[in-house]
């Protein structure tokens, strides 16, 4: 077979290969670079993978074997599956799952099954450069535990503080918050372990025993290094000041990262005493088989076909972003309802907050601290996207009836909504089963009792998700309808999120269920521009 050819259908696969690839790169690139996701860690992992590949470099030249183009003509298929849905839909993580399988499926299809094994491991560990906004459901957990610990040190040491939530709050002078929210929950730091570990135990050590045993070290590592950077933040509120601990805590990673790598490097040589290396076979001379003409054009015909795919999936038109015009932007009066508008200071050692009735003046600064004002709190702020529209009012009735509610209006990304069952106890509450029941005809609510720590009195909370066509209060309706609208329609859909509370009326009883339906029955229809007339469809 001449040399030509087979030159050329290496180069042709590898160039289809790349045109795949670059999609993925610039939306890891894009995730790198949003500092709402923190996932600075990214740039290691092919860093980790790379190490691992040049470390096995003598093996993989000398499995070099037999092309196997039709063994990886599923994985292709899989990767041209991820690759159109994640252009369609916009999706890095599709992309980067679609470049994840390419990668596997090149050394699979130019050397054969014997290279293949030997690369899929540091190929896989390219997987950990996808955002791990899934995980919430982990965070709230590790945030509470991590905050338990750092304020039972703190007074130990003699810093008064309590815990709220997932919040760490002094006691004394001078005073100063920190609210732990969902990247500073360790998470993140779990994922770069989680990688870290897996590549340097398969440069390292020999035994799979071993090297599980030192990827699952990560947990305790991780939870006790955001103990550690946490200690160091509040500890500097205390002696400094809250703006001096903001700055620690933003550069914490200098102090934590050495102390991560340090316990890896420990334990990895005590795991070493007794790790018999494994028995290597004879490398032969690595070098390029010779194969037949139906190879090559096999492999060709992957590449035009490769090539092919990717100059149609990139003719996707944009994605189109719904309107909220479903939505009135304003707070409409109620009959017999005083509105009032909260305003929140955005200093974060200050918890300022006061509302007032509409058409009463605001002040321009903060009366306490003279830091700036706005309607939204800074914590919001800092943890949504830019996009994210919030809204809050209270409707205050005669006799004490009181509801305070929010609307939140996602922005293109998913990122803008949260579960409140992840988000209040967070703040310190504890929240009952949650109940579903249709409040108005095609509105089902989520109803809790709620409860804020170290108090006897219970409230009502309830919530729903509201788009153009209709509302849920399924979280994984909203995740994967978003997804698929996103990649079949290409259309990103616009929700929002209302949430509903009132500290006289307990939603989970017949009572508080019932004074719920009428202030929605008279609310919800100002809230729609449609007036509530989509909600059943």
């Amino acid at each position: 077979m001449p040399r030509v050819l087979r030159l050329l259908s290496f180069v042709a696969l590898g160039a289809a290969a790349v045109s795949w690839l670059i999609p993925a790169w610039v939306g890891t690139v894009e995730t790198m670079r949003d500092l709402s996701q923190h996932m600075e860690y990214v740039w290691l992992v092919p860093v980790l993978s790379a190490v691992l590949l040049w470390q096995r470099r003598k093996e993989i030249l000398a499995s070099i074997g037999t092309p196997a183009p039709w063994k990886a003509l599923p994985l292709l298929l899989l990767a041209a599956g991820f690759l159109f849905l994640g252009l369609r839909g916009g999706q890095t993580r599709f992309l980067q799952a679609s470049a994840v399988l390419v990668l596997l499926a090149l050394p699979l299809a130019c050397c054969g099954g014997k290279t293949f094994r030997l690369v899929w491991f540091p190929l896989l560990l390219l997987a950990f450069v996808m955002p791990v906004g899934f995980l919430d459901n982990f965070t709230v957990p590790l945030r509470r535990a991590s905050v338990a610990v750092t304020a039972v040190l703190l007074n130990g040491l003699g810093i008064g503080v309590r815990q709220i939530g997932t919040a760490i709050v002094a006691t004394g002078t001078p005073p100063f918050q920190l609210d732990v929210a969902d990247p500073c929950s360790g998470i993140r730091s779990l994922v770069a372990l989680f990688a870290g570990t897996a590549a340097y135990g398969a440069f390292a050590l020999h035994g799979v025993g071993r090297r599980w045993l030192l990827f699952l070290s990560s947990v305790p590592i991780a939870f006790l290094g955001n103990i550690l950077r946490l200690l160091l933040t509040a500890v500097t509120c205390h002696l400094v000041s809250q703006n001096a601990g903001m700055v620690l805590h933003d550069n914490a990673l200098f102090i934590v990262a050495p102390i991560y790598a340090l316990s890896v490097f420990a334990l990895a040589d005590v795991l070493k005493r007794g790790d018999r290396p494994a028995v290597q076979g004879q490398l032969a001379e690595g070098k390029l088989p010779i194969f037949s003409a139906a190879t090559a054009v096999t492999l060709l015909a992957l590449a035009v076909g490769m090539g092919g795919f990717r100059v149609w999936a990139g003719r996707m038109p944009p994605l189109v972003f719904e309107s909220d015009a479903f939505l009135s932007r304003t707070f409409a009066p109620l009959e017999g309802a005083t509105l009032r508008l909260p305003w929140f200071c955005q200093n974060r050692a200050c918890l300022w907050s006061q509302d007032f009735a509409e058409g009463e003046s605001v002040p321009q600064a903060c009366p306490r601290c003279k830091g700036e004002v706005r309607r939204v709190t800074r914590a919001e702020l800092d943890i949504l996207p830019d996009d994210t529209q919030t809204r809050k009012a209270i409707y205050a009735f005669g006799g004490g009836d009181e509801f305070t509610v929010s609307v939140v209006v996602a922005g293109r990304s998913r990122l803008s909504i949260h579960r409140p069952e992840l988000c209040l106890p967070a703040q310190g509450f504890t929240m009952s089963a949650r109940a579903v029941d249709e409040i108005l005809p095609g509105l089902p609510m989520a109803l809790f009792s709620l409860r804020r720590e170290g108090r006897l009195e219970t409230s009502g909370f309830a919530y729903a998700f509201l788009h153009s066509k209709g509302a849920t209060v399924s979280n994984l309706r909203r995740v994967v309808g978003d997804s698929l609208e996103r990649s079949l329609h290409n259309r990103i859909p616009r929700w929002a999120m209302i949430t509903i509370s009132s500290p006289r009326h307990d939603f989970r009883t017949p009572e508080g269920k019932e004074a719920l339906r009428r202030f929605m029955a008279t609310w919800y229809p100002t809230l729609r521009v449609d007036g509530g007339e989509k909600a059943g469809e």
